[in-house]
Parts: structure tokens; C-alpha cells; sequence
């Protein structure tokens, strides 16, 4: 049965494609087989116009049969039955249709395009013996030149179809073209011009053309030498493939094997190259490519540098730590009083647990660090000089010297800061003393800043204060986030410090498995290449199979075309000398008048001849008296018109009469 996510992409397709745009699941869903059955005709008539078949004038078995070929141009592939698949075709059944309908809107312009292709490239079985037939021979030669052409053409009208190029943009570029023609056209004229005036002209372009046709010589020479040299190593194969086999038959004929016993060892041999060639091969070309899209895809990602690798372990390792001291707290509140056995065997099992976890993750982390490095060191391969340096030996201590005199010149700021801080709590308190011993002093201020013309300028001190205490409170709650900050720092650190003498073991351990790698990579190395020169022997000798093999089955044909033509040709003549020898013997009598072929020919040749003088004596008469019959038929015409042109004036004059005499009143009869 069909999913309900295959019945919506059908349904969403063919409202899109527009084949039914009121269509909703509902009505899909309630479609009789035979409105089914007319839904994949209205997709097969959209994909060729050849289906364009009303199916209530056609039976649902000739529509099954028809819809049955196009299938297979369609690239949809049926592994039942074939009667069952075309009954149920016929019968409107859902399980068959649904999955049609499915694989033909999911890819319908594909399809669109491979239908009309077919329409031409789609060969014309021809019976092989019909090859003798030279005519045959010459009109297939014609129509598979025909595909060719139309191939071509093709493909040139999609790739103009897929410029992106404007009528205007053409016409420029063309435009542009030319006046680079006329302005090269200039430049040899003058070029000419200029080399016309020495003396050795003639000699000198005499030589150059030859020089330039020399040159051509050579690059074809060139490319004729490497077409020999692929042709040597072929040659070199086959000859080592066909001395190899001539061993092999010395070796089976010295053994005392027979003919059936070498025919059975190379049918073996056949069996054996097309499992590999249908079997092996194709499951090792689809992991090479997966292996190679996989290796696409990591060398586009962003590059990954050892400080990614130790930022990303230590998060980890944040996260896990995390987790573990998670995992207690919960055990120590789950864990009872009832005495302090349970809580060590507890206490234990966390132990033992937390133990494994970090077993498992170990190897896990192993395995990806294996699979980063590996992944690192294939992009550094790929991208050369392109790669992020990373901060090694010297330049990384140089680094860690310049962040320690940042620390170093934070930690003077923050000391300065602290001072600054202590000075000011030292004013503060100074003036609360002052205020205390000569009391407040507000209104002879006010006094005097009235008297001295500054009114407010204690007021406007006491806000500035103010404003400076409120920063110097903000500064201080800096300094202690600065301070937090530093800690979390130097935990950081700390944590830091402790992971890495934790990972050292690790780390050796890592180095260790590392140089198993790098040999287990030179072993693997070492068997690709034997794999890969065996694959190459294979597919020499599977193409030099392949190449016997037409050549056998082409040679085969000819001479089964052969025998059927020289047989054909055999029995029309021993039918013909057959007839001969009867008619010869006078034994050959057909018709009532038990006559010969020769008597009956003759009687018809004496009756043609005696029709063709009757026709000839009818000829001539009517050559001698064609000028007289025309004369006359001239006559008779002339007097027709004279009668009608008589009858059209009488009967004017009668309607004449006739009105007047039936303006007075009086009864006429009137003879037509």
C-alpha cells in the first residue's frame, strides 16, 4: 500500500502541474479505478502526444498494453510479474498506479524531455537477416547518421538554451568581434606593408609558411605518435593477455585435458569476470564515490586548527565533569543514614561507574580525534600553503610571554586603581571631621557667594561630588567584576592544568596508536596498490573478453544473414529452374484451356496487340475529324446562347403582356 506522504506528493503534483486543480486528498482518495486509470493517461498524454487515447473508445487491455511499452522509456521498472502488473493496470488498481503516478510527477520535466528524446533516438529492431539486403543496409546507415545529427543538434540547442546571454549582449559582443577583426585585418595590412619594403621578402614568407606548416606537421605528428603509443600498449597487453592464455592452453593440452575440459575453464573464466565486472566492481565504484563525496564535503567546511581541537576537548570535558558532579549530588541525596557500609558500597558503584563512562568516553574521544586527524591531514594535503598556521613550539611561548605582560600590566592598572580608591576614602573621612568640628557651614557660604556675586557654587560642588562618588562607585563595582573575572580566570587555569596532567596518559597513548595508524596506512597503501594493478589486468582482459566477444557475435550474425539470404536465394531458383523444366516438358498446364505458360503468354501478347491497334485506328479517326467536331460543338454553343438569349427576351415580352392584360380585367391563358 501506498504512505499518506507518496498520496499528498501526488496530490500537491498534480494540482502544481495543473491536471486537476480542484483536486484535494478527499476526491483523490474516492477516484474509481477507471477515473484512476484516466488520471495516468491525462500524465502520459502531458508526456507524449502519441497517449492522446479517449479511454472510453478504447479497451482497458490495449490501454494497459500501450501504457505497459512506454514504462520502460520512462525509467520505471516493475519486479513482479508482467501479467499481473498489466492486469492490474487494466483493472485500475491503486497498489499498481500509485506508485506510477509517484515516480512519474516526482521527476515530470526529466521525464518530459526523455519522452520527446525517444521519439527519435529509440532503435528499430531489424532482423539481422535483413542486413544482406544492401538497400536495408544503406537506409539503416542513413537513419542511425540522422540520430547522430539530431544528437548534436540537440545538444547545441541546449546549451544555447542555457546562456544567460541577451539578444543586445550578442549583438555587442558580435559588434565587438568585428571591429577586433577589422583592427587585426589592419595590423597584418601594415605588418605587410612594413616587410614588402626589405629586400628578402618573398624568401623570408616563403620560409615562415613553411615554418607554420611544419609546426602544424608536428603537433598532428605529436598527436598521431601518442594515438601509436596507446595503440603499442594495447597491442603489448593483448599480445601479453594471448601469450598467457596460449600458456595456459600448452599447459591444460600437456595435462591431457580435451576440448570440453578448455571450453568448460573459459566459460569459468567468463562467469568469473562478468560477477566481478556486475558484482565486485560496481559495489567498489559506489563506496569510492560515497568515501569521495564525504571527503568533498569535509574539505568545504571551514578548516579545523589544533586550538579548535583543545578548545572543543576541553568543553567536553567542562561538560563531563559536569555531568559527573551532577550525578553525585544526586546520588549523595539519594544516599540514606542507615550506616556508612551502604554509603562506601555507593559510593563504590558511582566509583565503578563513573569509571567506565570515562572508558567509554576515552575511546569515543580516541576515535574522533582519530577521524579529526585524519580528516585534518587530508585538507592540509588538499589545500597546501592555503592552510591556517598553527601557533607551534617558539611562537606559542612568544604568545603565552605577551598574554603573561597583559596580566602583569592589568594587575599594575587594577594596583594604581586601589589606591586611587584608598586616597579617596582618606578625603572622605577628612572632611566628615571637619564638618564636625566647625559645624556646618551652609549659610556663610550662601552669605558669602551672595556677597562675592557666585551664588550656587557650593551647591554645584556638592552635586559635582556626588557625581564623582557615583563614579567612583561604579569603578569599584567594575573592580570587583574585574576581580571575578580574574578568578574565574585562574580557575580556568587550574582546570586546565589538572585536565592536562589527566590527558598526559592519554596523550602518550595517542602518540603510540598514531604510529600503529601510520603502519597500518602503509600496509593499506601497500594493498591498495596491488588492488589497484590487479584491477587494471582485469579490466584489460575484461575489455579484450569484450572486444572477442563482439567480434564473434558480429561475425556470427554476418554469416547466420548470410545463410538465410544464400537459402532464400537457393530455393527461389530450384522453384524457378522447376517451373523451367516443366514448361520445358510441356507438363506445366494452367487455366480451362489446359494451356503453357509460353501459349498463354503469347495468346495475351496477340490480344494487347490486336486492343493496340483498335485504339490506334480510333486515334486516327479521331485526329481527322477533330477539327470538324470542334467546328460544330462551336456551332452548337453559339446557338445555345442564341436560344437562351431568345428565351430570356420572350419571356420578358410575356410578363409584359401579362400585366397589361391584367390591368383591364381579362382572363388570359398563357402557353410556357
Amino acid at each position: 500500500m501506498s504512505s499518506n506522504q507518496e498520496i499528498h506528493l501526488i496530490v500537491d503534483r498534480l494540482r502544481e502541474y495543473k491536471f486537476e486543480e480542484d483536486l484535494t486528498l478527499v476526491t483523490f482518495h474516492q477516484k474509481t479505478p477507471q477515473e484512476l486509470l484516466e488520471t495516468l493517461n491525462n500524465v502520459f498524454k502531458h508526456l507524449s502526444k502519441e497517449h492522446d487515447v479517449d479511454l472510453r473508445d478504447e479497451p482497458n487491455e490495449t490501454t494497459a498494453y500501450r501504457m505497459l511499452g512506454f514504462l520502460p522509456i520512462l525509467l520505471y521498472n516493475y519486479e513482479g510479474e508482467v501479467e499481473t502488473f498489466k492486469q492490474g493496470i487494466a483493472n485500475g488498481d491503486k497498489d499498481m498506479i500509485y506508485p506510477i503516478l509517484k515516480h512519474l510527477l516526482s521527476k515530470l520535466p526529466e521525464l518530459r524531455k526523455r519522452a520527446y528524446l525517444s521519439r527519435f533516438l529509440t532503435a528499430i529492431e531489424v532482423p539481422e537477416e535483413m542486413f544482406a539486403d544492401p538497400e536495408i543496409m544503406e537506409k539503416y546507415q542513413q537513419y542511425k547518421e540522422l540520430q547522430e545529427s539530431f544528437k548534436e543538434t540537440h545538444k547545441a540547442t541546449e546549451r544555447l538554451r542555457g546562456t544567460t546571454l541577451q539578444p543586445t549582449e550578442l549583438k555587442r559582443e558580435v559588434a565587438q568581434l568585428e571591429e577586433e577583426k577589422t583592427q587585426l585585418k589592419g595590423k597584418i595590412a601594415k605588418l605587410e606593408q612594413k616587410l614588402r619594403k626589405l629586400d628578402n621578402f618573398e624568401e623570408l614568407y616563403e620560409v615562415t609558411s613553411k615554418l607554420r606548416k611544419e609546426q602544424e606537421e608536428e603537433a598532428k605528428l605529436g598527436e598521431r605518435f601518442q594515438e601509436q603509443a596507446m595503440q603499442l600498449k594495447q597491442s603489448e597487453a593483448r599480445y601479453y593477455q594471448a601469450r598467457g592464455k596460449l600458456q595456459d592452453v600448452e599447459a591444460a593440452s600437456s595435462e591431457g585435458g580435451s576440448g570440453e575440459d578448455l571450453l568448460q575453464k573459459l566459460e569459468d573464466d567468463v562467469r568469473m569476470t562478468r560477477k566481478q565486472c556486475l558484482e565486485t566492481l560496481p559495489a567498489d565504484i559506489e563506496a569510492k564515490q560515497k568515501r569521495s563525496q564525504l571527503v568533498h564535503k569535509i574539505i568545504q567546511m571551514p578548516p579545523v586548527t589544533d586550538f579548535d581541537i583543545e578548545e572543543m576537548q576541553s568543553k567536553i570535558s567542562r561538560l563531563n565533569s559536569a555531568i559527573s558532579e551532577l550525578v553525585e549530588r544526586q546520588q549523595r541525596q539519594a544516599v540514606s543514614h542507615d550506616g556508612q557500609l551502604g554509603m562506601f558500597s555507593k559510593q563504590a558503584q558511582v566509583v565503578a561507574r563513573k569509571k567506565s563512562e570515562l572508558y567509554d568516553r576515552l575511546k569515543m574521544q580516541k576515535e574522533e580525534l582519530k577521524e579529526v586527524e585524519q580528516d585534518l591531514s587530508e585538507k592540509r594535503d588538499k589545500l597546501g600553503t592555503k592552510a591556517v598556521k598553527v601557533l607551534k613550539g617558539p611562537e606559542f611561548a612568544r604568545y603565552a610571554d605577551s598574554l603573561k605582560l597583559k596580566a602583569k600590566e592589568y594587575k599594575k592598572k587594577k594596583g594604581e586603581l586601589s589606591s586611587i580608591i584608598a586616597e579617596k576614602g582618606i578625603l572622605s573621612r577628612t572632611e566628615d571631621i571637619l564638618k564636625t568640628r566647625h559645624g556646618d557651614q551652609t549659610d556663610f557660604l550662601a552669605s558669602l557667594e551672595k556677597q562675592k556675586g557666585v551664588q550656587g557654587a557650593a551647591q554645584l560642588q556638592t552635586q559635582l561630588e556626588q557625581v564623582s562618588e557615583q563614579t567612583a562607585e561604579v569603578n569599584q563595582t567594575k573592580a570587583l567584576t574585574l576581580e571575578d573575572i580574574s578568578k574565574t580566570v585562574q580557575e580556568i587555569n587550574n582546570t586546565i592544568k589538572e585536565k592536562k596532567s589527566k590527558l598526559a596518559p592519554l596523550i602518550k597513548e595517542l602518540r603510540q596508536v598514531r604510529s600503529d595508524f601510520s603502519l597500518l596506512e602503509t600496509e593499506y597503501n601497500e594493498k591498495k596498490a596491488v588492488y589497484e594493478n590487479t584491477a587494471v589486468g582485469l579490466d584489460a582482459e575484461r575489455d579484450k573478453l569484450n572486444t572477442e566477444v563482439a567480434a564473434v557475435s558480429e561475425e556470427c550474425r554476418r554469416e547466420e544473414s548470410r545463410f538465410h539470404y544464400l537459402h532464400a536465394m537457393i530455393a527461389s531458383t530450384r522453384i524457378l529452374l522447376d517451373r523451367a523444366a516443366k514448361e520445358d516438358a510441356g507438363k506445366n498446364r494452367i487455366g480451362d484451356a489446359n494451356q503453357s505458360y509460353r501459349e498463354l503468354y503469347q495468346s495475351r501478347v496477340q490480344q494487347q496487340e490486336n486492343l493496340s491497334k483498335t485504339l490506334r485506328e480510333r486515334q486516327k479517326m479521331v485526329k481527322e475529324s477533330h477539327e470538324a467536331n470542334l467546328e460544330q460543338a462551336n456551332m452548337f454553343r453559339d446557338l445555345r446562347k442564341i436560344l437562351g438569349a431568345k428565351m430570356v427576351s420572350l419571356k420578358k415580352e410575356m410578363e409584359e403582356d401579362g400585366a397589361d392584360q391584367g390591368a383591364t380585367g381579362t382572363n388570359l391563358l398563357v402557353m410556357d
